[in-house]
């Protein structure tokens, strides 16, 4: 929000909305301190790496902050957009002439603050602060579909700026559109190309783990270019993939045979158990019988014929306790041994899944490869000489130099397509000059 409107009026808000004028002074002032201390410039370039030059346009904004009143006092005069003169500099109201080109952003702001406290007597020095609000204009001449003057970006390269000038090569409209339409063919291709080389890595770690094997085999087609870093990045990636796949299956599977083995055991303890109720019961059986016929030779008494009922009685509820839990362990058995089948199948339906998903993409892939190949076919029927330009058969067709002024000092540089182009470079693509030998006939 820009300081000014906030610190100025209240005019258009509800009541409870507005701010107290000594609350909005004292949000200038931290917006106006926060401003002097960093100088904005557009990303991805960075403040104290530009370097100002004639033609750039700057915004400035100068805040005082009073004590006495508690406000932070704006010098309208200075606040605006000024280009920097010819003579390298900002011709500012108040102060004069200050030295621009040359110099970052954060030393212009110091220099107006400085100048201004000077100039005008000033206690303190203000807080300036400055931002590129429009680059000087870089020029591209030479063998370009459109020659001329174009506004910079930060981090423009020698492509980006060749592209803002129609390209390289002839000047004819259907020859400039043969040729775009041939490079968004040819990078099509390529990117084509790439992503069929992943799906092939992708498809050969599915088959060594449909194939339940612990190391990925890639075709030939990626093995020979096994010293390419992408497709190296490729399998190794995919071999990671794969060995995180099989740790987690495994560690899935060992869970669930310890739990099998544990309910094993367990099984084997019941059984040991109910053998030995079984024997217990058949003694109580025996007593049981033994004490019915003393009871009916009336040697005994009915109370012993009592306690010997309630002991097998007991001993049968306790034999059948450890049937049921016998049963119960048998079943979690049964669970185990069908969640581990579970997980081999999960494995196995997800790899066939991204199998069958694979070679739809695979199939994708050749179609469009063709297509693109089909629609460069093409265009070499129709304009083999352009088509040969942007196959790039001759690396030499052209030479792109910059002319660029350092301190004063003008550099010619040989730039390639991915270098960087500074504010104010003129950029030139012209076709190599041809040496002829001294003793050539004339």
């Amino acid at each position: 929000m820009p300081l000014g409107p906030m610190a100025s009026s209240n005019e258009g808000y509800p009541p409870q909305l507005r701010l107290s004028q000594r609350f909005r002074n004292v949000v200038a002032v931290v917006f106006a301190l926060m401003m002097g201390a960093t100088v904005a410039f557009p990303e991805p370039a960075r403040s104290e790496d530009y370097v100002l030059g004639v033609q750039d346009t700057l915004k400035i904004r100068v805040f005082e902050w009073r004590p006495t009143t508690g406000t932070a006092f704006e010098w309208v005069p200075l606040t605006g957009e000024f280009v920097i003169s010819p003579g390298g500099n900002l011709s500012l109201p108040i102060i004069g002439a200050v030295p621009a080109a040359g110099k970052t952003l954060e030393q212009v702001a110091d220099a107006i603050g400085e100048k201004l406290q000077s100039q005008v007597g000033l206690q303190k020095r203000p807080n300036a602060s400055v931002e590129v609000v429009a680059y000087r204009p870089f020029f591209v001449n030479g063998l370009v579909a459109q020659p001329g003057k174009y506004n910079y970006i930060p981090g423009l390269t020698v492509v980006q700026a060749l592209s803002m000038a129609g390209g390289v090569g002839p000047m004819d409209s259907n020859v400039i559109s043969i040729q775009r339409d041939a490079l968004v063919s040819r990078g099509e291709i390529r990117a084509l190309g790439e992503e069929r080389l992943g799906l092939l890595a992708r498809q050969a770690r599915v088959e060594a783990a449909l194939a339940n094997s612990e190391s990925v085999s890639f075709p030939p087609e990626l093995t020979k270019l096994a010293t390419d870093p992408v497709v190296a990045r490729m399998m190794t990636d995919q071999q990671a993939l794969l060995d995180i796949q099989l740790s987690s299956m495994q560690a899935e599977l060992d869970a669930l045979n310890q739990a099998r083995v544990l309910a094993l055991n367990q099984v084997e303890s019941l059984k040991s158990k109910a053998d030995s109720l079984s024997k217990q019961v058949e003694l109580a059986n025996k007593d049981v019988a033994s004490v019915n016929k003393l009871i009916a030779q009336g040697l005994t008494v009915s109370s012993r014929e009592l306690a010997a009922n309630q002991n097998l009685a007991e001993l049968e509820g306790r034999n059948l306790d450890v049937a049921l839990a016998t049963l119960k362990t048998q079943q979690d058995i049964t669970k185990f041994d069908q969640d581990i089948k579970e997980v081999h199948n999960r494995y196995r339906v997800a790899s066939l899944t991204e199998a069958t998903n694979l070679r739809d993409q695979l199939i994708s892939n050749a179609q469009k490869t063709k297509t693109a190949q089909s629609l460069i076919g093409n265009l070499e029927a129709r304009a083999p000489a352009a088509i040969a330009a942007v196959d790039g058969e001759d690396p030499s067709d052209f030479v792109m130099t910059v002319n660029r002024n350092e301190n004063g000092v003008v550099h010619n540089l040989k730039v390639d397509a991915d270098d960087l182009v500074a504010p104010g470079d003129v950029l030139t693509v012209e076709r190599p000059r041809k040496e002829t030998s001294a003793g050539g006939n004339g």
